[in-house]
């Protein structure tokens, strides 16, 4: 028994332990929902809803409206009506958003709109459907066009030289062969076989965007040919577009503008170096479109021959095409007021109005011709003169010289003409430098035609002089960088050779000199550093009778003068052949000096007037503001005197220039404005009553500013005496 109550007390112990572990479990599992719970109620409903609401982002959607769609479309395209009403319900059943049946609806409401008006559409329109196939086949062709494009880009270098290189041969199938651009070669007549243009062969060019030339083809396609062969150099379709332009088309293909066509196919010809086309579309340009030449192209044709060292050739079309105007053939206008009304017709909305004068429109076709021929001629004398032909050039520039008059009865101006004066005088000057070197030094012995072609003994002392008096002879553009490089070439070297107060003190006279003479202060050494491009070569002062001497410059005498003069050494070397002496005489007037040493001046200055036969030009510099002074009659009194004699006795005379200085004072901001300088009336008619009561009424008069370097050209015009002799 004992036994029996042990075990129930045993088992009843368990089932105790047993309840109550499966209570704590009970109690866990009920803490655990309490957890868990809200979590899952949170999470399962929007994962549900990720799965099942509608949405354009769902790819079951999509495929659903998709498939709406096409239900749609094809109920409509069987019954219009019965595809509105099922639409919507499908679509629905398939679980569509509001979206998507909105958009639905307004194209069934679209196509019920189109349907009804059917009846009415033209088969024109865009909305029809043969309209809609033709632009699927255009986009298809188009895109077949992309292809083939971009497959032909693909091709390499060596691909694309071959194919650019097809049919280059040397004979291009003309049926003559001109040598010359005389008009006495034969000429085949081609007006028979072009009386129309209706049978014109087909000439296939390389060009995508012009790929033949036809019946149908338009000048605008021609120019684009002939532009991209020139860029390409592609001589291919230079000699297509030769064939169809010479053997092809007559005269009045693109309404008379195949003579345009023919200069632009010159151009190119001649910038492939293929003189044979160009000199067919030359003549042919010549004698069929003589009347609808412009200078323009004129000037190109030129520009193209000298690239291709065709210089005879180039002179004959100058000659021939931008010659000067007959003397009485054109009326020009000379007035300021005429030459501004003239300057806003060209520049006005109403041009075509004035253009129906006769006289106007000669006289601007002269204008425009003067232009062309003036920067033909300047572009020939550069082309010599970088080659080493300064023969050829010289005479070039004494072309430019010629039209000097004319382009200022004309009344063009610096900027009009657009000449590069300053290449001009840099090649120039490459060509002294070489001559100075001696390159031409055996060509004057020379007996064969190759040697005497360049013969110095006709040049002048500088080459650069020749340009110069093409300069002075055109309107003056007074620019810095064409004035310094003409110093730079006429001016190397300066040196102080001395200071005399008498005859005795003079250097040798072995080279021409140039006196400049005026009372103190009126600026002489200004005047002298601006014509050298120097800034201390003499000394300036604010104090007058700063020069109380004859002081002597050398001009491009032999290196290391200024050596051997301050040190005694003996420099070997020989002056330069344009090499010559500046001499700047004391002041006159209110200098503070003694009357002794006046009385020195005086008599020195008349002994330097009568005995120096090396003076070449004497400067008189007068104040442009006030105009001359008792001390500037007695100068003029003593100059006219002395060189007047000297010319009666039929003896060498030196040149009297009058230069008016500080013309600049006269002009409020001279430096910032167009007008340099200017002297007044009132000034100019004392001036001019002073010159002839001293008997040097025949002096040329020099308007000139050492601030805005005002009339420096002119002066060198002068200087160029000394430099010669």
């Amino acid at each position: 028994m004992m036994m029996m109550s042990s075990q129930t007390s045993h088992l009843g112990g368990s089932i105790s332990r047993i309840m109550t572990s499966s209570l704590i479990v009970s109690l866990s599992l009920i803490s655990l929902s309490c957890v868990v719970g809200p979590v899952t109620s949170f999470l399962l409903p929007r994962q549900l809803s990720i799965q099942h609401q509608p949405s354009i982002y769902s790819p079951i959607n999509n495929l659903e409206t998709q498939r709406s769609s096409l239900l749609y479309q094809s109920s409509n395209s069987q019954d219009g009506e019965t595809a509105t009403a099922e639409t919507p319900a499908s679509s629905a059943a398939a679980g569509t958003s509001k979206r998507a049946q909105r958009k639905a609806s307004q194209r069934a409401k679209k196509q019920r709109q189109q349907k009804s008006q059917s009846t009415n559409v033209n088969k024109a329109t865009s909305q029809h459907p043969e309209a809609i196939l033709k632009r699927q086949r255009q986009r298809q062709n188009g895109n077949n066009n992309h292809a083939t494009n971009n497959k032909r880009r693909n091709h390499n270098f060596a691909q694309r030289a071959e194919y650019l290189s097809e049919g280059t041969d040397n004979d291009y199938g003309f049926t003559d062969n001109l040598d010359r651009l005389t008009l006495t070669s034969g000429i085949p007549d081609n007006t028979a076989n072009n009386s129309n243009n209706n049978n014109i062969q087909l000439h296939q060019l390389h060009s995508q965007r012009v790929s033949k030339l036809d019946e149908k083809t338009t000048a605008d396609d021609v120019v684009k040919a002939i532009k991209r062969a020139q860029n390409l150099h592609d001589e291919h379709d230079v000699v297509e577009i030769a064939h169809f332009l010479l053997e092809e088309v007559d005269q009045s293909f693109a309404y008379g503008y195949r003579g345009s066509l023919l200069s632009r196919l010159a151009v190119a010809s001649l910038h492939l170096q293929n003189y044979d086309i160009a000199k067919r579309c030359i003549i042919e340009r010549r004698i069929s479109h003589r009347s609808s030449m412009l200078p323009l192209e004129s000037a190109a044709i030129v520009r193209g021959l000298l690239r291709c060292h065709r210089t005879e050739e180039a002179w004959e079309v100058l000659e021939d095409e931008l010659s000067l105007p007959l003397e009485g053939s054109v009326q020009w206008e000379n007035s300021d007021e005429n030459s501004t009304q003239k300057k806003n017709d060209l520049n006005g909305d109403d041009e075509l109005l004035h253009l129906e004068d006769e006289s106007i429109r000669r006289r601007l076709a002269a204008r425009d011709k003067l232009i062309h021929r003036a920067r033909s001629i300047s572009s020939i004398a550069s082309r010599h003169f970088y080659e080493m032909e300064p023969t050829e050039g010289i005479k070039a520039v004494g072309k430019l010289k010629e039209m000097g008059g004319v382009v200022n009865e004309a009344g063009l101006t610096a900027d009009d003409l657009g000449i590069p004066w300053d290449r001009l005088v840099k090649g120039a000057a490459s060509c002294e430098s070489k001559r100075r070197d001696g390159k031409w030094d055996n060509a004057v012995e020379g007996e064969d035609a190759a040697s005497s072609a360049e013969i110095p003994s006709s040049w002048p002392c500088n080459i650069v002089y020749a340009v110069l008096d093409a300069m002075i002879a055109f309107p003056s553009e007074n620019k810095d960088v064409t004035f310094e490089a003409l110093c730079n070439a006429l001016v190397r070297r300066t040196v102080f050779v001395t200071g005399a107060v008498d005859m005795e003190g003079c250097p040798e006279a072995d080279r021409g000199e140039v006196a400049f003479i005026g009372r103190s202060n009126v600026g002489k050494s200004s005047l002298v550093n601006m014509l050298t491009n120097r800034k201390s070569l003499a000394f300036t002062s604010k104090t007058p009778g700063k020069t109380q001497q004859f002081n002597y410059f050398a001009v491009n005498d032999k290196p290391e003068l200024a050596r051997q003069i301050r040190y005694g050494d003996d420099v070997p070397g020989e002056k330069d052949r344009d090499s010559f002496y500046i001499v700047d005489l004391p002041g006159f007037g209110f200098a503070k000096v003694t009357q002794q040493l006046r009385q020195q001046w005086s008599d020195f200055m008349d002994e330097y007037l009568q005995e120096r036969e090396t003076l070449q030009a004497v400067f008189h510099l007068i104040d442009a503001r006030h105009g001359p002074t008792d001390e500037d009659s007695k100068i003029m009194q003593k100059v006219g005197t002395i060189l007047g004699a000297k010319q009666q006795a039929k003896e060498h005379c030196a040149k009297y220039i009058i230069i008016l200085t500080k013309a600049d004072k006269n002009v409020k901001n001279a430096k910032s404005q167009s007008n340099p300088g200017k002297v007044s009336n009132k000034v100019m008619e004392k001036l001019i009553e002073t010159m002839k009561e001293n008997r040097v009424g025949y002096a040329p008069i020099v308007l000139t500013s050492s601030e805005t370097r005002l009339g420096r050209d002119e002066v060198w015009k002068y200087l160029r005496f000394a430099a010669e002799r």
